[in-house]
């Protein structure tokens, strides 16, 4: 019965765990390999889509001030063209990253959402280059009508923009990024920031 018992209950359970290990080593180890190339071509995109956002721009250089709330990232285009700021909000799947481009005087360049969880066709018509070039040439004066409502109230609220019929908080996750990353250009010193 003792050897029984072992056949039926014991040796399954100890096959599976072996399986389980040997799986999660290699998993491990594939993880370890492809990482530093799923890193790098993370680091060559967003170097991409920063000349994308802010095309004056040469090479860039990461700021090293303090961040704010949702912002992701900050460079600083090194021949003082502007800067390229990645900031997150909430919108209608989960969180949105929206990364922007900013001229040295503080007028947008440039908008591309870098990922999204929302729904594909009406919420993503809020993140067409056609759509996000409404913002282009717009200053943190247009955008944030209040200093102390960054990431709060909605664009149907801003009459210099357009919200997307059926998907506004799609839109309003785009417009809450922008907010962000115009709020933190202006906090690291604005046009004096390069």
């Amino acid at each position: 019965m003792g050897n029984s018992t072992f056949n039926e209950h014991i040796k399954p359970s100890l096959v599976l765990v072996i399986i389980c290990l040997v799986v999660s080593i290699a998993l491990s180890q594939v993880y370890a390999i492809t990482l530093p190339l799923i890193e790098s071509i993370t680091a060559k995109t967003a170097d991409q889509t920063r000349t994308v956002v802010l095309p004056k721009a040469d090479t860039f250089t990461p700021y090293t001030g303090k961040l704010q709330d949702g912002i992701v990232d900050f460079y600083i285009a090194n021949n003082g063209a502007g800067a390229a700021i990645t900031a997150t909000a909430n919108s209608y799947g989960g969180l949105i990253t929206v990364m922007v481009g900013i001229d040295a005087k503080g007028a947008i360049t440039g908008v591309k959402v870098m990922s999204h969880s929302d729904t594909p066709g009406l919420g993503t018509k809020a993140q067409t280059p056609e759509y996000l070039s409404q913002y282009n040439g717009m200053t943190g004066a247009e955008i944030i009508p209040d200093a102390n409502a960054i990431g709060q109230g909605t664009i149907k609220d801003n009459t210099n923009l357009d919200a997307i019929t059926g998907a506004t908080i799609s839109s309003n996750g785009v417009y809450h990024s922008v907010q962000r990353a115009l709020a933190q250009f202006e906090a690291a010193g604005g046009e004096n920031n390069e």
